[in-house]
């Protein structure tokens, strides 16, 4: 009887061959992610993937739970049936079932959600200082404004309700630290404030896009169709469009993702549950991500 071949450990020369390589790898991923993390843009962008994803498998992990817990119910109720002193069958059956403490699902999903809430805290603190971006943002808006009117009209809507949701979300956290004399109830109605003026923003960027959109079309249309035909000139310009438009349509789904976020923040009971807004987030998420990672390329 032959005996199957056994794997050939790998020589110390091979090792020193591929090694070298593997360390460049890394150290290239790990320079490209503090790149990644080194603006407080980018940084944001990934503790705001990372935390819808945290929301997403505790979600998960919940769900399994009460599956699970379900099942249990379930088979105590079958079991209780079929003993001698059975209840009738018009009777209700109560039982309370909470999940094991040392359950590893219940474990875990508890671990992930104050992961998850340890990183929203740290996003809201990273967004104090956000009231200067809002100056620079609308100083730059004055100094440059848009020339078409209703775009100006919009833009500067913008700068003033993220003014207002940061002047909000400031006061709300600081309140919750105990930095301000606020209750709960202020705090709360303060958080949800902030998150209707950023409501207002999202349905004002929804506002631009369909101007822009629309400006860039009357754009087209007015154009000389001896312009139009110089091959050099069409060949740029279609690249142009086509990157435009790529960026123009990313900015529809990433604002199409915050919509439902936002008037879920911004209402006191909640529209969506948390595997739906963990879902939504991730959308905008990723996508900002991607584009995040590809700059640091």
């Amino acid at each position: 009887m032959s005996s199957s071949p056994k794997a050939q450990p790998i020589s110390l020369q091979r090792l020193a061959e591929v090694l070298p390589h593997y360390v460049l790898r890394t150290d290239s991923h790990i320079s490209r992610i503090n790149r990644l993390i080194s603006t407080t843009s980018n940084l944001d962008t990934t503790l705001l993937t990372i935390t819808y994803t945290l929301h997403l498998l505790h979600a998960l992990l919940s769900r399994l739970t009460t599956f699970r817990l379900s099942i249990a119910a379930q088979s105590l109720y079958d079991l209780l049936s079929q003993l001698p002193y059975a209840l009738p069958p018009s009777s209700t059956f109560f039982a309370t079932l909470t999940p094991s403490p040392t359950s590893r699902i219940f474990r875990l999903a508890t671990s992930t959600a104050a992961l998850a809430a340890l990183i929203d805290d740290v996003r809201i603190f990273l967004r104090l200082g956000g009231l200067l971006s809002i100056y620079t943002w609308g100083a730059s808006v004055y100094r440059s404004p848009p020339q078409d009117k209703v775009l100006r009209t919009i833009v500067w809507g913008q700068v003033g309700a993220c003014a207002l949701f940061q002047y909000l979300e400031n006061g709300a956290y600081l309140g919750s630290k105990g930095v301000f004399a606020f209750d709960n109830d202020k705090v709360n109605k303060w958080y949800v404030w902030s998150s209707r003026f950023w409501m207002a923003h999202v349905v004002l960027e929804f506002g631009r896009l369909a101007r822009q959109r629309s400006l860039r079309r009357m754009e087209a249309v007015s154009k000389d169709r001896a312009e139009r035909q110089d091959d050099e000139s069409d060949q740029g310009k279609v690249s142009t469009k086509i990157e435009e438009e790529k960026e123009w349509w990313k900015q529809v789904y990433v604002n199409s993702a915050w919509l439902p976020v936002t008037v879920h923040y911004g209402s006191e009971t909640g529209i969506v549950g948390e595997a739906q807004l963990a879902l939504l987030g991730l959308v905008a998420g990723i996508l900002g991500l991607r584009d995040a990672w590809r700059a640091t390329g």
